[in-house]
C-alpha cells in the first residue's frame, strides 16, 4: 500500500502503513489484515473530532491520509442516510516517505470506452434540474455523469500513475494517487482544486479555500481564452455564487468572519483554463479536523447552492453514486495541512483493467444544455488523453 502526492515541486511517496481501514456506514475492513468488523463510520468521525489541527499535534503523528467519499457528505450535511454498501472513507497512517519520480517510457493504456452518458440522457437530467432552478429551489447545481473504460495492456498501479504524470505540464496542483493491494484498486486524481489548505503557525492559524468555476479549452494563447471566460456572465455569476457559499462555509467553522482574498484569477491545467477565487478565515487553537470538514465537505463548487437543497436534488437526478469522485483527500504531514476536491479523478480496478471516471459542471439559469455537455466532455478528455 502506498500513496503519492504532488507537492508543488516534487512527488512524495508514503509507504509502510501502520493503520489502514475502509469505512462503510455500519462496518469497516482492516486493509492490512483483511478482517471485517463492526467498527463503523461513526468511529472515523469520532477520531476526527479528537484530532486538533495544531502544528504540534500533527508533527507528533504519523503521516496521515484520508479519502472521503462524496456520500459521506450526506452524513455531514444531514440530508440523507448513505447506502450501507457504499464506501464512505479510507483512513491511512504511514510511517515512512520518500521522493518519487514517474517511471519513464510507460506505454499508452490505449483505453477503450465501455460506457458513457448519451446526449439524450444528459438533457433529461439537465431539464429535471433546471426545473428546480426556475422554481427557486436552488440557484446552481453541479450535474455529473459516469464514464467507464477498459484496456488490454497489463500495467502496474505505479506505471499508470507514471503515465498520467510523466510530463510536467500534465500535473495538476493537487495530483495524488493511492494503491490498496487488499482490494486491488488505485484511486487516482489529477485535481486542480482544493477543499482547503491551512497554515498552522501558533497564534496565526488559518485555513483557505480556492473554488473553481468556468471552463474553456486553453488553445494556443491562453490569454484569449481567459478574456472570453472573464466576459461570460454565466461563468462570472457561477464563480460569485460559489465564492459566497464558501465564504459562509468557512465562517461556520469557528464563527470567525471569512474574507475574499482573491476574487477572480486564471488557473491553467492540462488542456483547460479555469477561473478561481480565494477565501480565508482564522482558526482557533481548539478547532478539530471534524469542525473544518463538517462545515466544508463536500465542496460547494461540486454540489451547488444552497448546498443542502442541491444535494437532495442531485441524489434524485444523477444516475449513480459519485464515490471517490467529488470526495476529498486529506493530507497531514509536518507543515502540510490540506484537502483536495477530487475532480479529474478515477477509481481503477487493476484486476479487471477497468477505470470508472466522472465528469460534470455547474448549471445556472444562464446555462445552455449543448454548452454544458461540451464542458463535461472537455473535462473528461483532459484526464483520459494523458493515459
Amino acid at each position: 500500500m502506498w500513496s503519492v502526492f504532488w507537492l508543488g515541486d516534487k512527488f512524495v511517496k508514503y509507504t509502510r502503513p501502520s493503520f489502514a481501514r475502509l469505512f462503510f456506514l455500519n462496518h469497516s475492513i482492516d486493509l492490512l489484515s483483511g478482517d471485517s468488523s463492526e467498527i463503523s463510520i461513526d468511529d472515523f468521525i469520532r477520531r476526527m473530532e479528537e484530532s486538533k489541527p495544531n502544528l504540534d499535534s500533527i508533527r507528533s503523528q504519523n503521516k496521515y491520509v484520508s479519502h472521503l467519499f462524496y456520500e459521506l457528505g450526506e452524513i455531514f450535511s444531514d440530508t440523507s442516510t448513505p447506502d450501507e454498501a457504499l464506501p464512505l472513507a479510507i483512513e491511512i497512517e504511514y510511517t515512512e516517505s520518500c521522493d518519487w519520480e514517474p517511471i519513464q517510457g510507460v506505454p499508452s493504456l490505449d483505453v477503450i470506452p465501455v460506457s458513457a452518458v448519451s446526449k439524450v440522457a444528459y438533457q433529461e437530467s439537465f431539464e429535471k434540474g433546471f426545473k428546480h432552478l426556475t422554481r427557486g429551489d436552488c440557484y446552481q447545481f453541479n450535474l455529473t455523469f459516469p464514464f467507464s473504460y477498459r484496456w488490454e495492456r497489463s500495467l502496474s498501479a505505479e506505471e499508470i500513475c507514471s503515465k498520467l504524470w510523466t510530463k510536467i505540464e500534465s500535473r495538476s496542483p493537487y495530483a495524488h494517487g493511492t494503491y490498496i493491494p487488499a482490494i486491488d484498486k488505485l484511486f487516482l486524481s489529477n485535481s486542480p482544486e482544493c477543499l482547503f489548505q491551512g497554515s498552522l503557525k501558533k497564534g496565526e492559524s488559518k485555513v483557505w479555500s480556492m473554488p473553481i468555476k468556468g471552463t474553456l479549452e486553453r488553445g494556443k494563447d491562453w490569454r484569449k481564452s481567459w478574456k472570453l471566460l472573464k466576459a461570460s456572465r454565466k461563468d462570472q455569476g457561477e464563480l460569485n455564487m460559489i465564492t459566497d457559499l464558501l465564504r459562509n462555509d468557512l465562517t461556520r467553522i469557528d464563527l470567525q468572519a471569512s474574507r475574499v482574498v482573491r476574487k477572480c484569477a486564471p488557473l491553467l491545467v492540462p488542456g483547460i483554463i479555469h477561473q478561481y477565487s480565494v477565501i480565508e478565515t482564522r482558526l482557533r487553537e481548539e478547532t478539530s479536523l471534524l469542525s473544518i470538514l463538517s462545515a466544508m465537505f463536500p465542496g460547494g463548487s461540486i454540489t451547488g447552492a444552497p448546498k443542502k437543497n442541491v444535494m437532495k436534488i442531485l441524489k434524485k437526478i444523477e444516475s449513480v453514486p459519485r464515490g471517490f469522485y467529488c470526495g476529498s483527500t486529506v493530507l497531514l504531514d509536518n507543515d502540510i495541512f490540506a484537502a483536495s476536491i477530487n475532480i479529474r479523478s478515477a477509481e481503477i480496478d487493476l484486476k479487471s483493467r477497468m477505470m470508472h471516471y466522472h465528469a460534470g459542471g455547474g448549471i445556472t439559469l444562464l446555462s445552455k444544455v449543448d454548452e454544458e455537455y461540451l464542458e463535461m466532455c472537455l473535462k473528461k478528455d483532459s484526464f483520459v488523453r494523458n493515459l
